[in-house]
């Protein structure tokens, strides 16, 4: 199976767990690139206001064509109950791309099914996979078995 593992960080918390992946599967991956949003207070405002809003901001191109892969795992924060605007935005600009995904999120604490639906309604496709991590297991490390796990599904499928 070849994988590509797409994913948007601003605190680094989702890069963990996409790396993870990526070590697991043996998946390309592909950083969605977005200048909009900034680590601070005025950058969390600004990404809590676009994500109630649905504004999504322009991102950068890919790099990889997702229409080269069996799978694409596609993965992101958890903004104001709705996954981050650069994820809405990918997955608005790719889903006719698409043949296969998967998702996963980090969060700090809800709305996490919310959020997988709503991303499988813009891809057009129901995942085959879903990965949940809380930011603090990420941050504590201990979230390998769960992408392990993750990871297992993915293969078998």
């Amino acid at each position: 199976m070849k994988a590509l593992v797409v994913y948007y960080s601003l605190s680094g918390t989702t890069r963990a767990v996409a790396t993870a992946l990526v070590e697991e599967l043996g998946a390309d991956i592909e950083e969605i690139r977005c200048g909009r949003y900034t680590v601070g207070f005025w950058g969390f405002i600004r990404a809590v206001y676009d994500s109630w809003r649905g504004r999504l901001p322009p991102i950068g191109p890919p790099t990889h064509a997702p229409l080269h892969y069996d799978l694409v795992l596609v993965g992101g924060p958890v903004w104001a109950f709705h996954p981050a605007t650069p994820i809405r935005a990918y997955l608005q600009r790719e889903a006719s791309r698409l043949a296969n995904v998967a998702f996963f999120l980090t969060h700090g604490g809800s709305a996490a099914q919310q959020t997988l639906g709503e991303m499988e309604r813009l891809a057009g496709l129901t995942a085959t996979a879903t990965l949940v991590v809380r930011e603090a297991d990420v941050k504590k490390g201990e979230f390998g078995a769960a992408v392990s796990a993750f990871a297992s599904t993915v293969r078998a499928r």
